[in-house]
């Protein structure tokens, strides 16, 4: 068929050149615009999509590389968290009950007294802080400790308590000085003079373990007595 009996070219024909060259283009620029919208942004569509998910699978690639390297060091550190924890079970106090293990920190307290050049006034068992929990598998033992020495002595004390074979935390402390008033001729008004004493009140918190063999063994001496 010749471009003569094409109904559209013959059309064009009877167009002026600028009025033909106008609509050409224009049918470009629709041509452009379809092209755009059915081919090119679907391609980019895509791959955005497909970007996401590379981004999304080198997470999981890096978390899974990240598990296999915890997972070569993971015995050591349950085997240091085990031996920390055998550590910390050795210094409980173990005794069939709270009112002897109550006497073995009262012992301890006064063998870190006799050490420290400190005199013990003082030792009275008291009730737990309210709202608190005992660590698992223990139970509070909470005493109040007052006595006199000199500051070197009651710092001494302190860190003998706490560093010891024993876990003693010290949750409560207050400090005062000794004044002695120098022999004045009716003279009221005279400073005291410091005596180097001081006098202390601790509050102190002991641990006694509840499932060890000790207690597990009253606990079938005290089932036994009641059946």
């Amino acid at each position: 068929m010749s471009e003569s009996g094409i109904p559209g070219l013959r059309a064009l024909d009877r167009l002026a050149p600028g009025d033909r060259r106008a609509i050409i283009l224009g049918l470009g620029v629709m041509v452009s615009a379809v092209v755009i919208l059915f081919g090119v942004r679907p391609i980019y569509g895509a791959l955005t999509d497909a970007r996401e998910r590379l981004a999304a699978e080198r997470g999981v690639l890096a978390r899974e590389i990240q598990l296999l390297e915890s997972a070569a060091v993971l015995p050591r550190h349950i085997e240091e968290a085990l031996r920390k924890t055998a550590a910390v079970d050795l210094r409980l106090l173990e005794a069939p009950s709270r009112i002897l293990a109550e006497g073995q920190l009262t012992d301890l307290l006064e063998s870190s007294a006799v050490l420290s050049r400190v005199l013990l006034r003082e030792i009275e068992s008291i009730a737990p802080a309210r709202g608190t929990e005992p660590p698992p598998g223990t139970e509070t033992l909470r005493l109040s400790v007052s006595g006199e020495s000199d500051l070197e002595g009651v710092l001494t004390f302190l860190d003998t308590m706490e560093s010891g074979l024993l876990l003693v935390r010290v949750t409560g402390l207050a400090l005062e000085p000794v004044l002695a008033r120098p022999e004045t001729d009716g003279d009221s008004q005279a400073e005291p003079i410091p005596t180097g004493v001081v006098e202390f009140q601790l509050i102190i918190e002991s641990y006694l373990k509840t499932d060890g063999p000790v207690a597990q063994a009253q606990l079938v001496r005290e089932g036994e007595e009641n059946t």
